[in-house]
């Protein structure tokens, strides 16, 4: 009877971390594009995101038929109203500056979800900083 508690826990344990590791990875999005985090109460890009933005406007140049959708995120702070908003300018300015960097905007939507699919469920600083970014989903090929 022993081992078949030892067998139970191995097997839930298993389940347990593998549905642990089907969340997506941090940092990235549909096809290697990459997703770029914000400040807080922002939605400028910041210095480290042009980096990430670059890399993701290549992509698009070198695969002209592609086209994007930008999620807009929050953290959970704020109204639901005001983290909507918030979210469709980080989308926004995302989209701007792909365009800056020779991305037609017929390839390029956006969306805001605010603080409604937070990529982590914790409440805490690390959580937030990880929420509040801007996703990109390919839409078509």
């Amino acid at each position: 009877m022993r081992s078949g508690k030892v067998v139970l826990l191995v097997v839930a344990v298993a389940l347990f971390v593998g549905v642990g590791c089907s969340k997506k990875q941090v940092g990235s999005s549909d096809e290697g594009l990459r997703t770029i985090n914000f400040d807080f109460d922002k939605y400028d890009v910041r210095s480290d995101a042009r980096n990430i933005l670059a890399q993701n406007a290549d992509y698009l140049k070198k695969n002209t038929s592609v086209k994007v959708q930008i999620e807009g995120h929050c953290d959970e702070r704020g109204s639901t109203e005001y983290n909507i908003a918030l979210g469709e300018r980080r989308a926004n300015a995302a989209k701007q500056y792909l365009g800056d960097l020779g991305v037609g905007s017929d390839r390029v939507s956006t969306v805001s979800y605010g603080e409604e699919r937070p990529l982590v469920d914790e409440s805490n600083p690390d959580a937030w900083a990880k929420n509040r970014r801007a996703e990109f989903r390919v839409t078509s090929k």
